[in-house]
């Protein structure tokens, strides 16, 4: 509902609605970029790939087929993409000498395999979010990462306060149940 609404504003004023996108999406956008980059690339670079992911939407509205997924997935698969582009390309420019004497340590407060397990449970848990569907996502996403309250969110979706709580337990349990892998509908 509002991403159809969102997706209309955009093809009809370009400035406006890309404006709207980023006020809602920044956020999330940054947090994925930045997750995948920071080790490799400066605050500079970070936001530098923000804006492409932007921009690549943008040049992408055309395409976009709102039943195959929601503006939010859409974006997070651009920043994904757009990140690992940028990190290989880091990787690449930055010379790393190593003779005997150098060697790259891991602190030991770094436990690698608990790391790896926490991204692909973080993974995992973005995918299963992506897949309750519209509006559901949408809510998850401004509850529990921009901390928005049902009124707020109610105003974003077009949905009444006491719906947005709603479909926020029931997408709750569906979230959970989906991750236990009981792929039920209630």
């Amino acid at each position: 509902m509002f991403d159809r609404a969102l997706l209309r504003l955009i093809r009809a004023d370009a400035q406006k609605g890309m404006s709207a996108l980023m006020e809602q999406y920044t956020g999330l956008v940054y947090t994925i970029v930045k997750n995948k980059i920071s080790t490799v690339c400066s605050l500079e670079d970070i936001e530098e790939t923000v804006s492409d992911v932007f921009i690549a939407f943008y040049n992408q509205t055309d395409h976009i087929d709102l039943e195959k997924g929601s503006l939010s997935a859409y974006l997070m698969t651009i920043a994904k993409r757009k990140a690992v582009d940028k990190f290989r390309c880091a990787c690449k420019s930055k010379e790393i000498n190593m003779d005997e004497d150098s060697y790259i340590e891991i602190p030991d407060h770094i436990d690698l395999e608990n790391e790896a397990e926490k991204n692909s449970m973080y993974s995992r848990l973005i995918d299963e979010i992506n897949a309750l569907g519209e509006p559901d996502s949408t809510i998850i996403y401004h509850k529990y990462y921009y901390g928005e309250s049902a009124k707020v969110i109610a105003q974003l979706t077009g949905l009444t306060d006491d719906n947005v709580r709603k479909r926020l337990q029931r997408a709750l349990r569906k979230l959970e149940n989906r991750l236990k892998g009981d792929y039920y509908e209630d």
